[in-house]
Order: structure tokens, then sequence, then C-alpha cells
């Protein structure tokens, strides 16, 4: 009885699988590059790491309230230093400062942005990436991917 019940939900499964509607095929442009023959660049940007010093001379305490407020240590603290992503433009004085905590993603599609848009990465980044629109260099025919 198992047996047949398997054999069924298989020949079930399968012909659901196969007798779905093909995706009729779209015609698309296809375009055949020649990397060696580059026409043109975009405005380079530099990242660098950057390390910067710090002092840890404050602390969280606990008021009577159950809230948490910041205040001087009673003690000298650690010191150290944190790296941080120091972006620069060339020939400009657009400068930003990111966080070593930034997410991969979130890094990587501001530089995405700002290398292929040429517009300086600024806060806030919702509005930067609206202002940043790939669309807008796009022909209106192309179509932009802005999942990836």
């Amino acid at each position: 009885m198992k047996i047949k019940i398997a054999a069924a939900t298989l020949i079930l499964a399968f012909a659901l699988l196969t007798c779905t509607q093909t995706k009729e095929l779209v015609p698309t442009r296809i375009r055949n590059t020649k990397p060696a023959n580059v026409s043109s660049f975009h405005a380079a940007i530099n990242m660098k790491i950057a390390w910067v010093p710090y002092e840890q001379n404050q602390a969280l305490v606990k008021t009577k309230k159950n809230e948490w407020k910041v205040v001087k240590a009673e003690e000298p603290g650690k010191t150290g230093n944190i790296p941080v992503i120091l972006v620069t433009y060339p020939n400009s004085t657009d400068t930003i400062w990111i966080d070593m905590n930034t997410s991969n993603e979130l890094l990587g599609k501001l530089v995405k942005h700002s290398l292929m848009t040429q517009e300086p990465i600024r806060r806030p980044f919702v509005e930067y990436f609206e202002e940043a629109s790939c669309q807008k260099c796009h022909p209106s025919d192309v179509k932009v991917n802005f999942d990836r």
C-alpha cells in the first residue's frame, strides 16, 4: 500500500513538473565585447584603511530608572587603534569614513554605485542611492537589475 502511494506521488510530481507551461524566449540584445579596446574609463576611487586612535574613557551605567547613560570612567581605560575605510576621490575634496562594521553587501553597493555613476559616496545612504541611481546612466529601454 505504501509503495503504491509513493509511486502515485512520484508520477503526479513528475507530471506536474513536465507538463507546466514553457516560458517563451524573449529576444535580447547580444553584445560582443572587446576588453582590449577600452574606449574610456570612469574616475578612480581611492580606498585606504586608516587606523584611528581611541581611548576608552567612558562607561555605560544603569540608572535608578532602569535606563542606561554614558559617564566618564573613574579610571583610565584602554587605548588603541581601530580601522576605518577612508574613501577619497582624485582631484576632489570629497571624502567619507566608512566603519569596518558596514556590511559587505552595503559596502559593495556603495562602491559600485560610486564607480558607475561617478557620484561621491555621502550620507545618508538612502538619499545617496536615490541620487546616484543607475537608471540615470542607462538608456530607457535597458532594464536595470537592482538585486545584484
